[in-house]
């Protein structure tokens, strides 16, 4: 319950503001698993408007948990807490866009769009004549010209922040992506011309894709086949714990298992890297129920090994690898900073089990799953597998297994370089053949 407490904290607290009693009573139920009773809760302080609660319902719908399954539901709470300045709801809808139909998300646009806050529906008159019009543009101050293209922006989608007339980093941003998308200059400046234009775009516009970008240069930062017969060179391989050698087939560890029938409670710290990948671990299989109650697999002692090969935000990680026995796990990634059991992002496999493949990302000292292959993932087969990993400056992920995509993603949590790759044999017998790593 620590480990979970600590990975859900990294990203359901994205928007800075006072939550409302309705959203917190949502969060306990939340966290022990009702909810059908959180539901209820953060529809209420949804409905007038708390952004915190619509990431929450929209999170409710996208997963299914107390209500049934609706994506049309899930990116309309998206949309709405994007708009009112959440961190994560943007991105959590577009990556949501990803897997819907285009008359999906049309329907969620438009049902978006005509939402208004409990407050605001009472304080309006039902009468048509006293709504609230647009003003004339020539009328407009500055300011007032600056609020209404952030008005109009949140409209159509894009994160433009409060409406307050400020013109702020997010909304020359939002104006950015906006020009960007309608294939005009990208200068982010607000003016009358702008204005006009966006009132005159449906949200269905916006779907539209701009004009293809040349693909840049790729540059190569890694790139080892372990033919020389030692890892400490060219490039140079640390280990960090366990054991590995070079044999014929290239980089090899092997760890043995053991069952325990207690598991502890125990809180992520960078300078125990078996607790990490442990702990790890234990939360995908608590997410989908493969592990016995009071019953956990452990390794002996893993191995751990890393090499610093500086890699900008975008890559493309392509290896080889053999997996030879089961159960177990093994996880490999990017790390940041100087610590490689720390900060970055993983892709972690559990021969036999559902999911089989899944990526996590890993921060502050918590381990979130941002996505997973929910088949399970058999490479006991005797042969090598390829696995090619691709993440773009937009955040979006993909992990290809023998040409097979498996996983598909959009995560912005990390946005920073990342220092080198990792991997660690949390139990099992594993041969890494080749990686190349580019950027």
């Amino acid at each position: 319950m620590i480990i979970k407490g600590l990975a859900l904290s990294l990203i359901l607290f994205g928007y800075a503001g006072l939550a409302s009693a309705d959203y917190a009573d949502g969060m306990r139920y939340y966290e022990q698993q009702e909810y059908r009773q959180a539901l209820q809760e953060f529809s209420e302080a949804a409905r007038s408007g708390d952004a915190d609660a619509q990431y929450m319902l929209a999170r409710l719908y996208e997963s299914g948990n107390g209500t049934v399954q609706n994506f049309v539901q899930a990116h309309k709470w998206y949309n709405l807490a994007a708009a009112r300045g959440h961190r994560h709801a943007g991105e959590a809808r577009d990556s949501l866009a990803e897997r819907m139909t285009s008359g999906q998300v049309a329907e969620a646009q438009q049902s978006a769009r005509g939402w208004q806050p409990e407050e605001q529906k009472e304080e309006e008159s039902s009468s048509q004549a006293t709504q609230r019009s647009r003003p004339d543009i020539e009328s407009l101050t500055d300011r007032q010209g600056i609020a209404e293209i952030q008005r109009e922006l949140n409209r159509l989608g894009y994160d433009a922040g409060p409406v307050d007339g400020a013109m702020g980093r997010r909304t020359r941003s939002a104006i950015r992506e906006y020009q960007a998308d309608k294939g005009i200059a990208r200068n982010g400046r607000a003016s009358a011309e702008l204005l006009k234009r966006l009132r005159q775009t449906e949200k269905e516009e916006v779907a539209a894709p701009s004009q293809p970008q040349p693909e840049p240069e790729s540059r190569v930062v890694l790139q080892d086949d372990f033919r020389d017969g030692d890892f400490r060179r060219n490039p140079s391989w640390s280990v960090l714990s366990g054991d590995f050698e070079v044999e014929d087939n290239g980089l090899r560890s092997i760890v043995e298992m053991q069952r325990t029938t207690q598991r502890d409670s125990r809180r992520l710290s960078a300078d125990r890297p078996e607790e990490i990948g442990l702990a790890m671990l234990e939360l995908i299989l608590d997410q989908t129920g493969n592990t016995r109650q009071g019953e956990v697999s452990a390794p002996v002692e893993p191995a751990r090994i890393f090499v610093n090969s500086p890699v900008d935000n975008a890559f493309r990680m392509e290896l080889e690898l053999a997996s030879r026995q089961r159960p177990g796990s093994l996880e490999l990634g990017l790390f940041q900073g100087n610590r490689p059991n720390g900060t970055g992002y993983r892709l972690v496999y559990s021969p036999g089990s559902r999911p089989g493949l899944s990526l996590v990302r890993l921060i502050s000292g918590g381990a979130e799953v941002v996505a997973r292959h929910e088949g399970s993932l058999d490479l006991e087969d005797g042969r090598f597998h390829r696995l090619v990993w691709t993440r773009d400056e937009d955040g979006r992920m993909e992990v290809r297994v023998d040409d097979q995509r498996l996983i598909q993603a959009r995560e912005n949590g990390l946005r920073d370089p990342f220092q080198g790759f990792v991997l660690a044999n949390q139990g099992g017998d594993y041969t890494l053949r080749r990686i190349r790593l580019e950027e």
